[in-house]
């Protein structure tokens, strides 16, 4: 037994070395089996990653854009790119890459491990994933067979597949997939595509400070694009440069020189929207898609998107700014416009024409651009006036003024004309586009109280409380003023505009579906007073031209130096925005709302409308219609050249004849005593019916009655009523049609030999 002890006992002095000989043989065995146990790991996992000969096929699924009525307006997807060869693309820009990417690319073999090590040690210090450290051979695997989510599961799959892609593919070969896979935004996927959407070039002929910023646009295409945010992406280009010179590719001297450059960008553009249908519409609603649901989803997550486009109306709406415009180019210098139909019963947007022709320009005019309505504000300051109690009929003088305003100039608007029309109404004022008046309601109501009711009706550009909104000095897109506009349509219910109706994934779930959202902001009874006003524009008024022969109101709209003219109206189930002008700002030749516009808004919702029926706003039960004397706005008696109905709301109708005396049953115009005892004013009566009343005896009495109900308007008795002994007359109406709800309109005049003269004036509805 000793000698046994013996053999195994150390020599003496060297005892110390056998605990860490066991300890690092119990390490490395433990190594070894951890190892054989990720390796068996690995192996398995590495069975279900995708097969990577699909590298030369990725898969990919479009996003689907529908009309309202089904049909395929637009695809969006990732592979809209045109493939170029490394040998096309510039050196710098390979470089730029590579140094803000992966600056070991050609030393390591798929997988840098000092980066994956940085990676971990700043995910652990921030307790999440905020950093991967994948390769440039990483990145190309993620995109074409993983997802952009970011977990542990992922990382391992992307390191295997980018060993297996380096074992296959030559560093070169690597590296040129990458440039034409790679996402630089505004869905341009690929270098050439990326250089045609920002600079309009080839990747060929791209500078070094170009290079610099599409290689700083990889980490974050949304967040560090140029057209959203140029301060941002020259400060991600300077990172790239830095880098650049830190590995040698240029001097410190070049780089200061490109970075103080200015970067020289192409008009705004989508890549994924070229060739589609309807792309100023697409235009619209992307961004909103791409703000909820991200790029990876909108361009390659096979969502179904439907839309509240009309298809029809989208084809007439092109058609009509095309043909407007090219009638006018040349003669009065018109180059582009904008139009854009909501649905103001649901807010759905039908149609959206943001410019002459999108394949030249895609910034869309009918949603981006803020232009100076002109007088097509008129409207917000008269419904203000209305809610408080002004009506139709009311005075306005339409004379010089003079307005000192503090820290600003005396200011003394001028009408269009540059003529003064006195006393006028209001409707006359609406109709014939005055701008006094306007300013005149302005200052009494305030500023302050109009933009209230502005933005309650849907504008949302900021407005300025001066004197000047009466001028529409204010700038607001069409889409705003088609919206707000569709608040009076409806009377008085605020409906949201929507574009997107339902969105679905790829798998079948509704992501959103989305129902009208409608608010009340003012009542009916003013919404259907300013309508009338508004219908009397078309069929009086400036916008003549509108008409489409069908119950319509709506309101031109012509900024002082031509640089703008507008005309927006409605139907019950349509508002429209037309917007003419050019993009540099320049004036049209003496181009007014009343001409292209409203005869290109006239084009299109003819043929919009061409299938709906004819119908006219109900009257609400606080309305009444009274018929006044057009050139005074007071009750209107046979002597009244120009008698016409007009809508107040109740309380608000005038009670004062011609010549300013306070009338009613028993009262007169003029010297002699004259009453209409029956029927009363404001009565509802039922053919036949009996007129009588009272005078001196020995006049002599004349009776008219005009029968008028919506365009009807004719004279329906004429007769001298004999007078008795006591002053007394009497007649028997019988028309020879009854019809509900025709009012009658019976004026008595008396007169006598010595020359007095009197007259009275009801109105009486039948039942």
């Amino acid at each position: 037994m000793k000698q046994i002890r013996r053999a195994f006992q150390l020599p003496p002095g060297r005892q110390w070395w056998r605990l860490p000989l066991f300890i690092g043989a119990g390490v490395l065995g433990a190594a070894l089996i951890a190892f054989g146990i990720f390796a068996g790991m690995t192996i398995s996992f590495a069975r279900s990653l995708p097969d990577v000969s699909a590298l030369y096929n990725p898969p990919s699924e479009s996003t689907r854009i529908y009309a309202s009525n089904g049909e395929l307006i637009a695809s969006l997807y990732r592979e809209n790119r045109d493939i170029v060869k490394l040998s096309e693309i510039p050196k710098s820009l390979q470089q730029a890459v590579i140094a803000v990417e992966d600056d070991r690319f050609y030393q390591h073999r798929g997988v840098d491990m000092r980066g994956t090590l940085r990676a971990v040690w700043r995910n652990l210090q921030a307790r999440e994933l905020i950093e991967g450290g994948s390769t440039i051979t990483q990145q190309l695997a993620r995109s074409i067979f993983l997802t952009q989510k970011r977990q542990v599961s992922r990382k391992l799959a992307e390191m295997i597949l980018a060993v297996e892609i380096e074992r296959r593919l030559t560093k070169t070969e690597i590296l040129e997939r990458y440039l034409n896979q790679v996402y630089f935004g505004h869905g341009a996927y690929g270098v050439e595509l990326a250089a045609r959407v920002y600079f309009g070039k080839h990747a060929k002929d791209l500078n070094l400070g170009e290079t610099a910023l599409l290689a700083g646009l990889i980490r974050g295409p949304s967040i560090y694009s140029p057209y959203q945010n140029m301060k941002l992406a020259k400060e991600r280009q300077l990172v790239v440069l830095r880098r650049m010179v830190e590995l040698g590719y240029i001097t410190g001297e070049k780089a200061r020189a490109v970075a103080g450059r200015p970067i020289k960008l192409a008009a705004e553009s989508n890549a994924g929207l070229v060739g589609i249908r309807a792309p100023y519409f697409v235009s619209y609603i992307l961004p909103y898609l791409l703000e909820r649901y991200g790029e990876d989803l909108v361009y390659d997550g096979g969502l179904r998107v439907y839309t509240t486009l009309d298809l029809k109306m989208q084809i007439a709406a092109e058609q009509v700014v095309r043909d407007g415009i090219d009638a006018v180019r040349k003669n009065l210098k018109v180059s582009q416009a904008a139009l854009v139909a909501i649905d103001p019963t649901t807010g759905y947007v039908r149609a959206m024409i943001g410019g002459y022709d999108f394949a030249q320009s895609q910034f869309n005019r009918a949603w981006q651009a803020r232009r100076q309505p002109g007088s097509a504000f008129k409207p917000f300051i008269y419904v203000t006036a209305l809610a408080n109690g002004m009506s139709p009929a009311r005075i306005i003088e339409d004379t010089p003024v003079t307005y000192n305003i503090p820290g600003f100039k005396v200011w003394k608007p001028k009408n269009y004309d540059g003529r003064f029309s006195g006393r006028v109404t209001m409707r006359q004022a609406i109709e014939r586009s005055i701008n006094i008046p306007a300013v005149k309601t302005l200052d009494e109501l305030g500023p302050e109280q109009v933009i209230t009711y502005a933005k309650r009706m849907g504008i949302k550009s900021p407005l300025q409380p001066n004197l000047s909104l009466a001028l529409g000095s204010n700038e607001v897109p069409p889409l705003e003023m088609a919206s707000a506009f569709g608040t009076l349509a409806t009377l008085g219910l605020r409906t949201e505009p929507v574009a997107v109706r339902k969105v679905v994934s790829q798998d079948g779930q509704v992501l959103e579906d989305n129902l009208p959202r409608q608010e009340l902001v003012m009542s009916e009874d003013v919404a259907y007073v300013m309508t009338d006003l508004l219908k009397g524009v078309i069929a009086r008024g400036t916008g003549r031209a509108a008409a489409i022969g069908r119950p319509a109101a709506g309101k031109t709209g012509t900024t002082d130096d031509y640089r703008n003219a507008w005309f927006i109206g409605y139907t019950p189930k349509l508002s429209t925005a037309v917007w003419v002008g050019n993009d540099d700002n320049s004036p049209m030749r003496r181009v007014v709302g009343g001409t292209v516009p409203a005869r290109m808004w006239a084009a299109f919702m003819k043929e919009a409308t061409a299938e709906m029926p004819p119908d006219d706003w109900r009257r609400p039960e606080g309305v009444v219609a009274v018929t006044v004397c057009g050139s005074t706005g007071l009750l209107a008696t046979s002597a009244c050249p120009n008698p016409r109905q007009e809508s107040f709301i109740r309380g608000t109708e005038p009670t004062e004849y011609a010549s300013g005396q306070t009338l009613g049953n028993g009262a007169t115009i003029g010297d002699l005593p004259l009453t209409i005892t029956s029927p009363g004013n404001g009565q509802h009566v039922t053919s036949p019916f009996q007129v009588e009343g009272t005078t001196v005896p020995g006049a002599t009495v004349s009776l008219s009655i005009l029968a008028q109900g919506g365009f009807l308007r004719i004279s329906v008795a004429e007769s001298y009523l004999p007078v008795t002994s006591e002053g007394n007359f009497s007649y028997l109406f019988r028309p020879s049609l009854q019809i509900p709800g025709v009012q009658y309109v019976i004026t008595i005049i008396a007169t006598t030999s010595e020359g007095s003269r009197s007259s009275t004036t009801i109105t009486v509805s039948e039942q």
